[in-house]
């Protein structure tokens, strides 16, 4: 069995199990610490995720937006290198019909950077994917309004304490 098969079927495999905001109870709220708790120590300790992280982190960024929401300001808390390296797991792992969120995250990382020309990139590998995806929508007027790296850095760090707190954690 192939890795993008192993994926596949890990992504398969979690799909019932993980919420998505259409149930905005304490499981949907337990849910989101367990991810973001997961998320946390993987930034801190740097390792590799697991084929089952990535699977159960992919499924949610599909079926509950506040989580990919909180990918976006984790650069407020970490080195967006480090955001990028742990997104690059993804990037190099998850079957593109599910790679939109990841790729407007980096997307936003790589424009926050000035790394323009390869947000851009990103930011066509999310519409390729899902052509009608709001984040890369927004983003696509964001980086074409050449809006200052440093006002859309402020807007994510000033957004994601906002973002935690609505989410519970």
């Amino acid at each position: 069995m192939t890795t993008a098969d192993k994926m596949r079927e890990a992504i398969d495999a979690c799909k019932d199990s993980i919420i998505g905001t259409d149930n905005e109870g304490q499981e949907l709220q337990d849910q989101r610490k367990t991810l973001t708790d997961s998320i946390y120590a993987l930034l801190n300790t740097k390792e590799e995720p697991t084929v089952e992280h990535i699977a159960e982190v992919t499924v949610a960024l599909d079926k509950d937006i506040q989580l990919r929401d909180f990918l976006l300001g984790l650069p407020s808390e970490y080195l967006v290198e480090d955001v990028n390296n742990y997104l690059g797991y993804f990037w190099d792992s998850v079957p593109k019909e599910y790679i939109a969120p990841i790729a407007s995250v980096l997307a936003s990382n790589l424009y926050s950077i000035e790394r323009l020309d390869d947000a851009k990139e990103m930011l066509a590998m999310a519409l390729i994917a899902k052509p009608n995806y709001s984040l890369a929508n927004l983003l696509t007027r964001v980086f074409n309004s050449h809006w200052p790296a440093d006002a859309f850095i402020a807007m994510t760090h000033e957004l994601h304490p906002k973002v935690k707190e609505g989410m519970g954690i």
